[in-house]
């Protein structure tokens, strides 16, 4: 096989079957790209400022953090490989054809049902098309799919595929080295510097039944996207984790997860400016989680115990690359909680789409929480039924954006209300308010109506009392 064009020559394509069967073809182009051979591509992230908006048609410049606003520009070599039905090299799997391994390039159309086994691609292999078509899989020793360190496969979904992983997950901290070694807690297990493009129309049903559903390593030249197919995942805890960036373009996807339902450590991109997914997660701990995360177009619906969508990541590894922050730039998203609707670590960018937030608002959660700025367009859709809370010394960030935010009152935003003249704080100009005077809700002052402002009470001159104020007095 020559690896640097993966093409094939003869007696290079293969699989080592549970029985022992090996399969060998014989023609010499078995795979085609849309190039000649397959290179992988460079996987840098762009960090520059506008890096996503440029060379598109969206327009961030009325962003006060538009620099913020970052996609990865990672793109799926394996989506470049096509299939073709005259070159396909056909695996039944079944419980004497239990273990799969993949050792060249190739297109690989596997079927049938078993109990236990799994199928691998081994390390550094590349050109790698599986067609899954009308496949029950269950694995009791490992993920049922792994695509190991630096190999390259396009997973086309046909019919109706389940695979369920239904290791033991006390395997994980086992006291014996090499059980715990093999452990892999994922339907789906992507390693170290693999790219994995799932696509196809049919319908995928993962069952995590030990951990995890999709799973991807932390390298940051591993790539994980979906485009296209209907993709059910149930899972104990995760149901996507990516371990650096992950972008979901299209299909539809049903979510039942334990702990995050979809999450990256870096960048979590949703839909594109061509590609609208369907997203809906049942029930999650937190729903949409990542360093950066991006909503660009797409029907999401979140049902969350806790934040909805937060910008955050425990170990704190981006931070000196990025700044977190949450960033709407269209689609239509839905979000129940139980928790904060938004939470960001740093920013929250609102250019458009259409969002909606019901949560809680009690024990310190809100519709919209985060520490540094917040910006929101005029081109923005929002209801926000859970108020806004942010660091306490930050206030003067209030007047950000282009137009007014939310209101405090758990109240539909202020739409087109004249902005207030932002004080110069920084040269000792303070706002316009007399000592002592505090604003009080003028009669039939209804929070929803657009661009209604409330009068001001004084204290000082007449002993006006707030409504609600009247028992401190």
């Amino acid at each position: 096989m020559d690896e640097d064009n993966d093409t094939c020559c003869k007696c290079c394509i293969d699989y080592h079957g549970g029985s022992g069967l090996r399969l060998y073809r014989s023609e010499t182009s078995l795979i085609d790209v849309e190039s000649n051979g397959i290179e992988k591509k460079s996987k840098e992230n762009n960090n520059t400022e506008n890096g996503f908006f440029a060379g598109n048609s969206l327009n961030s410049n009325n962003a006060d953090s538009a620099s913020e606003i970052v996609t990865s520009d990672m793109e799926s070599v394996a989506s470049t490989l096509k299939e073709n039905a005259a070159k396909l090299a056909t695996i039944e799997m079944s419980d004497k054809n239990s273990d799969v391994e993949i050792s060249s390039a190739g297109i690989y159309l596997i079927t049938g049902s078993c109990s236990d086994g799994n199928i691998t691609v081994k390390k550094g292999t590349t050109g790698v098309v599986l067609i899954l078509k009308d496949l029950d899989l269950t694995s009791k020793t490992g993920a049922t799919i792994s695509v190991n360190k630096g190999s390259i496969v396009k997973m086309i979904i046909q019919g109706t595929v389940t695979l369920t992983d239904a290791e033991n997950p006390d395997d994980e901290n086992s006291s014996d080295a090499e059980t715990a070694d093999a452990f892999d807690g994922a339907v789906i297990k992507v390693k170290a510097g693999a790219d994995l493009y799932i696509t196809g129309t049919g319908t995928l049903n993962l069952n995590g039944e030990c951990k995890n559903g999709i799973k991807t390593n932390d390298d940051p030249s591993t790539v994980c996207i979906i485009d296209g197919p209907t993709i059910n995942i149930t899972a104990e805890n995760d149901a996507i984790n990516s371990g650096y960036d992950l972008t979901i373009l299209s299909g539809t996807l049903s979510i039942t997860a334990g702990d995050d339902a979809i999450h990256a450590d870096r960048i979590l991109t949703i839909g594109s400016e061509d590609a609208s997914p369907i997203i809906n997660i049942e029930s999650c701990k937190e729903g949409l989680e990542g360093t950066v995360v991006n909503v660009i177009n797409g029907d999401i619906t979140v049902n969350a115990n806790d934040d909805a969508i937060n910008a955050a990541n425990s170990d704190k590894t981006y931070e000196s690359e990025m700044a977190y922050s949450i960033n709407f730039m269209g689609g239509t998203t839905v979000i129940n909680s139980n928790g904060d609707g938004l939470d960001s670590n740093g920013n929250i960018n609102m250019i458009s789409g259409s969002l909606t937030i019901n949560c809680n608002n009690n024990g310190g959660e809100g519709g919209i929480d985060y520490n540094d700025s917040y910006y929101i367009s005029e081109e923005m859709e929002l209801t926000n039924n859970g108020g806004i809370t942010f660091d306490s010394g930050l206030q003067n960030n209030f007047f950000q954006g282009g137009r007014m935010r939310p209101d405090f009152n758990n109240s539909e935003t202020d739409g087109e209300g004249e902005m207030p003249e932002k004080p110069d704080i920084e040269n000792g100009e303070k706002p316009d308010f007399e000592r002592g005077e505090r604003p009080r809700m003028p009669e039939g002052f209804d929070p929803g109506q657009r661009g209604q402002r409330p009068e001001r009470s004084n204290f000082t001159e007449d002993g006006q009392v707030p409504k609600g104020f009247e028992s401190e007095q």
